[in-house]
């Protein structure tokens, strides 16, 4: 159906082109002077068609076509076009970052990112500080961590200050998505230190108990018992995540068990029951065992 409405608007073009003697090109141009953008992309396609090889013709397609906002389109030319002479490459720059601040400024974040990253693949070193923010988050929300990190560094390099707690809250999330979590408690502390209280450092502190909690216990898998309860103090004293607390107790007590220090594990296991006053679980079963092991100088013995 669309091919046989097409065929006739390219023959009465063709035939207009042939009576009129004005080049389609030219027509073009006096069209994108009266701001009749389609229009005169229908004259360029037209003059391009008649001359393949006319880099002129092919430039303003282009052009054309991302004006028009049909990216995928202008890329598909400037491609086109640059591959035969790349004098063109700041104008397919200029166009393709145009194109992503219109995205951007309609919210569309998966056109301001393909727009961006066809601007940074012709010139890498390009600044797009202002969309730095939005392609970060974008990336962090399509889970390509290294990406969304490229653009959070480049954001905190030139974002305004009270910009920055965000920043740094959402930085340690894409750390956390990484399981990397030596990395994001080192963020979500720079982010109380700005904003102690703000919306979100409830679940800042949240993510320092828990990611601490997760090091303790690699820590105490690798023999490194001071490290462990080094962390475990963090979780300790910030009282979360809630649900992990008696395993927190339950952990620095093995960790001083295995230090030698038996009067402070004593209460660590002590802890864990208190915790659990109606004193069921398995973990409150172990608690039981190992204040039994030391009150009876079981580990003496040994």
């Amino acid at each position: 159906m669309h091919r046989l409405i097409l065929v006739p608007a390219v023959v009465a073009l063709t035939l207009a082109a042939c009576t009129d003697g004005e080049p389609a090109l030219a027509r073009g141009d006096r069209l994108w002077a009266d701001s009749s953008f389609p229009a005169a992309l229908a004259e360029y396609r037209l003059g391009l068609a008649q001359n393949p090889d006319d880099e002129e013709a092919l430039a303003r397609v282009a052009h054309a076509y991302a004006v028009t906002g049909q990216f995928e389109r202008a890329r598909e030319h400037y491609d086109r076009l640059i591959a035969e002479d790349d004098s063109w490459t700041d104008q397919a720059v200029f166009d393709y970052l145009d194109l992503a601040e219109r995205a951007r400024q309609r919210s569309d974040r998966y056109g301001m990112a393909g727009a961006v990253e066809a601007a940074l693949a012709l010139r890498p070193g390009l600044p797009v500080d202002a969309m730095a923010p939005a392609l970060a988050r974008y990336y962090a929300s399509t889970g390509e961590p290294e990406r969304a990190l490229d653009f959070y560094e480049r954001a905190l390099t030139t974002s305004p200050a009270d910009s920055v707690p965000d920043l740094l809250y959402e930085i340690g999330e894409v750390y956390v998505a990484r399981s990397d979590c030596r990395e994001a408690i080192g963020y979500f502390n720079a982010y109380l230190t700005r904003a102690p209280r703000s919306d979100r450092s409830d679940q800042a502190r949240w993510h320092v108990g828990n990611c601490s909690f997760t090091l303790a216990t690699r820590a105490r898998r690798e023999g490194d018992e001071q490290e462990a309860l080094r962390r475990l103090e963090t979780t300790i004293s910030l009282g979360l995540p809630v649900n992990l607390l008696d395993q927190a107790w339950f952990e620095r007590g093995e960790a001083l068990l295995a230090l030698g220090r038996r009067a402070e594990a004593l209460e660590s296991f002590y802890e864990v029951l208190r915790l659990n006053p109606s004193r069921t679980g398995q973990l409150v079963d172990r608690a039981r065992t190992r204040i039994d092991q030391i009150r009876f100088g079981i580990f003496d013995r040994r």
